[in-house]
C-alpha cells in the first residue's frame, strides 16, 4: 500500500483559528479543513479544493508549515502536509461557532462527513482533540504568526488507548 498524502490548512482570522470536525459513531474528533490529494492535482489546488468542499470558504494558500508521517501497525500510511492560508473573507469577530449547514462563514460545506465547522481561539484550541496529534505543532506555529521554519514532527501514531479500534492519537501533542 503506498502512502496517501493529506493536505490542510491553518486559517485563521479575528484572533481565531478554522477546525472541522468528522464524527465516528457517537465520538467527535478535529481537524485542520483538508483532505486527500487528488491525481493530477497539485498540493496548493488540493488544499483550496479541500477548504471550499468543507467549508465553504475560499483562501489563498501560502507557505508549508508542518510536515507529519501517521504510519499505522496495519499499514495505512498518512502523508500529512499543512499550510498557512489567508481568507479571502474575514468571519465577523463573534464567529465563535457557525452551523454546520452555514459553514465557515462561506457556502455550505459540500463534504457530507463534516459534522462542525468552528473559528476557535488559542485556548480552545489546546482543548479539543485534534486529527492527526499536531495540536502543539499547531499552537506554535500560530503563536509565530505561521512564520516560522517548517516543522517536521516524524510519525505522530500511536494507538489512542480510550478508542482502541478509533482514530489515533499522540501521547505528546
Amino acid at each position: 500500500m503506498e502512502p496517501r498524502v493529506r493536505v490542510a490548512v491553518c486559517l485563521s482570522a479575528a484572533e481565531r483559528l478554522l477546525l472541522v470536525a468528522h464524527r465516528k459513531g457517537e465520538h467527535q474528533y478535529w481537524l485542520l479543513p483538508g483532505g486527500g490529494v487528488e491525481m493530477g492535482e497539485t498540493l496548493v489546488e488540493a488544499a483550496r479544493r479541500e477548504l471550499r468542499e468543507e467549508t465553504g470558504l475560499d483562501a489563498e494558500i501560502g507557505r508549508l508549515l508542518i510536515v507529519c508521517d501517521a504510519i499505522e501497525p496495519g499499514g495505512r500510511h498518512l502523508v500529512n502536509l499543512v499550510f498557512a492560508a489567508t481568507a479571502q473573507k474575514a468571519p465577523p469577530p463573534e464567529a465563535a461557532e457557525v452551523a454546520r449547514t452555514g459553514g465557515g462563514g462561506g457556502n455550505p460545506p459540500l463534504d457530507p462527513a463534516i459534522d462542525e465547522v468552528r473559528w476557535v481561539t488559542r485556548e480552545e484550541l489546546l482543548g479539543v482533540e485534534l486529527h492527526p496529534p499536531i495540536t502543539g505543532a499547531v499552537a506554535a506555529a500560530w503563536a509565530g504568526g505561521f512564520a516560522g521554519a517548517v516543522q517536521v514532527l516524524g510519525n505522530v501514531w500511536a494507538a489512542d488507548p480510550s478508542h482502541p479500534s478509533g482514530p489515533a492519537q499522540s501521547p505528546g501533542t
